[in-house]
């Protein structure tokens, strides 16, 4: 577990986090060596008394969490990352595995300027939407990725700006590691050289925005990106 200096950071209660029922949580056990995530779903509270979470899964079985355990809770809501210290007070079974953490004194805030986006390392590839081209797919990294749109990383360039081509890659969203495989096509906003490492050669760099995707796919994209900023706040760009 990674405590907070909560002197040099804003904290706000719990009730003005305006978490809601439903809400995706990160859950880490104080005193795991292997600091492993688990991710489950906020079920309510009560203020100055408790705040009821669904017990996380693993392999389709309640986590085992001694009462007292310490935790570490993040979550995400509109423009803020919330991180908050607390224990397990009580393990319940029935109706459904649920827990009662102990109500916060404080919530650590940070705020997320602008458009969310993430650092990642994803593959994918890219495709002409010309039907008279016949070329194979160009293999591109994703080294950022925000729901509207991405850079992308390539030996050889895509296009110039306000061209379309079409784009595919996948992710994983948990907690059930469900792989996602989204296909779309993709408008180029803007294209520069980088260099990678102290390697002489330069790659291309580009600035591209999503075209039609789905609302299933916007959700599964929101939630993975959710998950990348649960995972680590210092992958935001």
């Amino acid at each position: 577990m990674t405590d907070f200096d909560q002197s040099k950071v804003p904290t706000c209660s719990f009730e003005a986090t305006q978490l809601h029922v439903g809400e995706r949580l990160q859950l880490e056990l104080v005193g795991d060596s292997s600091r492993s995530h688990y991710y489950t779903t906020l079920i309510g509270f009560v203020p100055g008394h408790s705040v009821l979470i669904r017990t996380p899964l693993v392999q389709n079985l309640p986590l085992p969490v001694p009462e007292g355990t310490g935790v570490l809770v993040r979550a995400f809501s509109g423009r803020h990352a919330f991180t908050l210290q607390s224990r397990v007070d009580r393990v319940c079974r029935s109706p459904y595995p649920y827990m009662h953490l102990a109500y916060p004194a404080q919530v650590q805030q940070t705020l997320i300027r602008g458009a969310l986006r993430v650092r990642v390392a994803l593959p994918g590839t890219a495709s002409s939407l010309k039907e008279q081209v016949d070329e194979p797919p160009r293999a591109v990294v994703f080294s950022d990725l925000s729901v509207s749109g991405a850079q992308l990383e390539t030996e050889l360039s895509l296009g110039t700006p306000g061209e379309k081509f079409g784009l595919a890659f996948k992710f994983v969203v948990q907690p059930n590691n469900y792989e996602v495989k989204l296909t779309t096509s993709a408008q180029i906003q803007s294209v520069g050289k980088i260099r990678k490492g102290n390697g002489p050669e330069e790659q291309f760099s580009h600035g591209v925005r999503f075209n039609k995707l789905h609302a299933t796919e916007a959700l599964l994209l929101q939630s993975y990106i959710q998950q990348v900023l649960l995972s680590d706040r210092s992958r935001v760009v």
